[in-house]
């Protein structure tokens, strides 16, 4: 199996480092982190970002989503990503009133480590679900072969790998698992971090990835635009229709417009198993969140952090299909604008600070 991917992660993290831009004295300082899901796309906002605001330095650390939600709460990091959108418990816990702006769509995908198998294997929710249980453990299981037949599949272990960290990744696929299998809804349920039954944990999404890579026989849950960079195996879905899906961007679209009409006006809504013939099956929003009342941070960082979540929800967005991420369709991006306008710092609205200066 190729290795780029950790080229193309290690590069993304050198360039978040290094930016090529030389700031100011003065530069204003915000800090970000969360979600590793959005990482790779996070990290090309902030270069581009830097480079047309020169006296703004943004620091993104991907540490999952769990962590940077810890982070709001605690007051220590400016804004934060996550793929999980907070509990009402953790907004209290933040003070009551924050902010879920989502930037960007994309697809969860099932990765495996199969040399040996030379087509696309097909998955539905009950066999995943059983997997990750610990009752299908062997690649010929009879519900595999029965789902791939004529594919010659090997007499081996089912290495499963799940994330070890807090994440709104975990969040998106036990909240899927939940919806095909009232097992695991009973056993294990939903949350970003969970009891596994089975498997190893790694880091991050890279994390996962580097446990799929080094052995033949790993299964893993991935956030897309890792295992397309990667030239990682995946999965093809079967949707809530019984339809056949491969991950895809149009798939996420047509999941999103099935969800869409029922949106709350929070924007806290996952997009698991929707309905609809090509709708794929395991996606989400990634957020940024940000608390509704800035005035835990300084003028100059309220001003600083808002203004790069306006240019993520308006310029940001032509960069989002090149990297494998879903943007936000033009109604939805305006509903989240809307959001933003929400922010104050001290009882002053930030737009409106913004639009002064």
């Amino acid at each position: 199996m190729q290795k780029t991917w950790k080229k193309t992660i290690m590069g993304a993290l050198a360039a978040a480092l290094t930016l090529g831009v030389v700031h100011s004295a003065r530069a204003v300082e915000i800090q970000g982190a969360g979600s590793t899901f959005v990482a790779p796309i996070m990290y090309k906002w902030i270069k581009l970002f830097e480079a047309s605001h020169p006296n703004i330095k943004v620091d993104y650390e991907a540490i999952g989503s769990g962590g940077g939600i810890n982070g709001l709460i605690s007051k220590t990091i400016n804004f934060c990503g996550s793929d999980a959108a907070m509990t009402n418990s953790q907004i209290k816990a933040a003070g009551g009133s924050v902010l879920h702006m989502p930037e960007v769509a994309g697809p969860e995908v099932m990765s495996y480590n199969l040399p040996m198998v030379h087509k696309p294997l097909v998955m539905n929710g009950k066999l995943i679900a059983n997997i990750y249980l610990g009752r299908i453990t062997r690649w010929n299981d009879a519900a595999i072969r029965k789902l791939n037949p004529g594919v010659k599949l090997p007499n081996m272990h089912i290495l499963v790998a799940h994330r070890s960290d807090g994440s709104g990744t975990t969040y998106i696929f036990t909240g899927y698992l939940c919806k095909v299998s009232s097992s695991w809804k009973s056993q294990v349920g939903q949350a970003t971090s969970v009891s596994w039954p089975v498997g190893r944990g790694g880091k991050g999404n890279p994390g996962v990835a580097a446990l799929i890579d080094k052995t033949v026989g790993g299964l893993g849950y991935l956030e897309y635009a890792y295992a397309i960079n990667g030239h990682f195996p995946t999965a093809t879905l079967i949707n809530r229709e019984g339809y056949k899906i491969r991950p895809s961007i149009p798939g996420v679209i047509a999941a999103q417009k099935a969800v869409v009409a029922n949106l709350p006006a929070d924007f806290r809504l996952p997009i698991i198993n929707p309905t609809g013939k090509t709708a794929y099956p395991i996606s989400g929003f990634t957020y940024l969140i940000v608390d509704r009342h800035l005035g835990y941070m300084s003028k100059s960082k309220a001003m600083a952090t808002v203004r790069f979540i306006h240019w993520i929800l308006t310029t940001g967005q032509k960069y989002a299909a090149s990297m494998q991420y879903i943007k936000l369709g033009n109604m939805m991006r305006q509903k989240v604008l809307g959001e933003l306008h929400k922010a104050t710092w001290h009882g002053h609205n930030v737009m409106a600070m913004l639009d002064k200066h």
